[in-house]
């Protein structure tokens, strides 16, 4: 039969050890093993490794470019993740058998004394692409949003919010700072004189749209207000790892652009360049580059024209090891921020972190953070 492999075959002697039975012993006799290597090609099975038989390089499949709000975030993760300045802080995240995932949390403001909490739950239905998220505040805000993904067009993401205060509504107030009195009915306000609003019940809402493909990251929200809408809409292209983008806000009711935002930047895995200018007046950079696995670097830069104010900073991150790691910032303003994360077991992990004033060493005045997380 004639041999199907083209060109012709090339044949192989190697010798190696021989197993005399099923249960794994080694003879001293050796045996022959015949390789045939088919062509120049690169077989499955072993082939003809020379420099006629290299394999192609892998070449990884391009990423879709990240929306406006993510562009330049690896640096700002450097500078922001791990630190909780002048905050004791708990977050509780866990998940029901049904599905249902709980995240709750608060902080303590050590120089206030304020505290603050939130309750957050959201469940999915992934047979369609649902998913039902509400949350709850101490300041007495709930919110409910519901969100559709891959539904109608893959890569095409609808979301809708509602925002509401329930102990703002159905009162008057009275504007003076001499008296604080409210009224909750229309008789009581027309018994006193003076000047007092009628403060209505403040709700919000919002309706989003995100678009995603390995080109172009498009989103467009309107946020629905008592003194009328405000809507936004960015853009963010890329190609071959360059990314631009565009971000506007637009006032419907006064009729005025609110926000006119450029970016423009580079990314190649482990390098990440990001430049933008705000309103033309803002102007800011950043640089991130993983240099080893263990070792994170962040270079960041803001300037405005309006107040020649000049910002820079320059962050790091360092991985111990899996379960811990170092992370140092320091500005121009001479403002040291240390953070020590560890992971005492799974799910738990305990954040250190304290903000030292260079310039004020001696007057104190540095500030202290501790973050407890907590995922099951």
């Amino acid at each position: 039969m004639e041999n199907p492999c083209k060109p012709p075959i090339e044949e192989k002697l190697y010798s190696c050890p021989r197993l005399s039975d099923a249960s794994g012993k080694i003879d001293s006799a050796h045996a022959e093993v015949r390789q045939v290597e088919c062509g120049k090609g690169f077989g499955l099975f072993g082939g003809k490794k020379s420099a006629e038989a290299t394999p192609p390089p892998l070449i990884p499949e391009e990423m879709a470019p990240p929306p406006y709000s993510d562009l330049g975030k690896k640096a700002q993760d450097v500078f922001n993740k791990g630190y909780h300045f002048g905050l004791v802080k708990l977050d509780i995240k866990t998940k029901s058998a049904s599905g249902v995932e709980f995240a709750t949390g608060g902080s303590s403001n050590q120089e206030s004394g304020k505290v603050a909490g939130s309750l957050e739950t959201k469940y999915k239905v992934k047979d369609y692409g649902l998913t039902f998220t509400e949350k709850w505040t101490t300041d007495n805000t709930l919110s409910t949003e519901m969100a559709v993904q891959d539904q109608l067009v893959p890569g095409l993401k609808l979301s809708s919010a509602l925002n509401f205060a329930p102990q703002t509504g159905g009162q008057y107030h009275i504007q003076d700072s001499n008296v604080n009195v409210e009224f909750n009915t229309e008789q009581d306000w027309g018994k006193l004189k003076t000047n007092a609003l009628w403060r209505p019940l403040q709700k919000t809402g919002n309706v989003k749209a995100a678009y995603v493909n390995k080109q172009v990251a498009i989103n467009a929200d309107s946020d629905f207000r008592a003194d009328g809408p405000i809507v936004s809409a960015s853009a963010v292209v890329g190609y071959q790892g360059w990314l631009a983008g565009y971000l506007a806000g637009y006032d419907v009711n006064n009729k005025k652009l609110t926000k006119s935002n450029f970016a423009l930047g580079f990314t190649s895995g482990d390098f990440t360049l990001h430049s933008n200018v705000n309103d033309g007046q803002d102007f800011g950079g950043s640089i991130y580059q993983k240099l080893n696995p263990q070792l994170e670097t962040g270079i960041s830069l803001n300037w405005s024209s309006g107040s020649s104010n000049t910002k820079f900073g320059i962050g790091a991150k360092y991985d111990l090891d899996q379960e811990a790691s170092l992370r140092v910032k320091v500005n121009n303003q001479s403002q040291i921020g240390l953070g020590y994360q560890q992971r005492l077991r799974q799910g738990v992990t305990l954040t250190l972190s304290t903000l030292i004033d260079g310039k004020n060493f001696n007057q104190g005045g540095h500030k202290i953070g501790l973050a407890l997380e907590l995922d099951a």
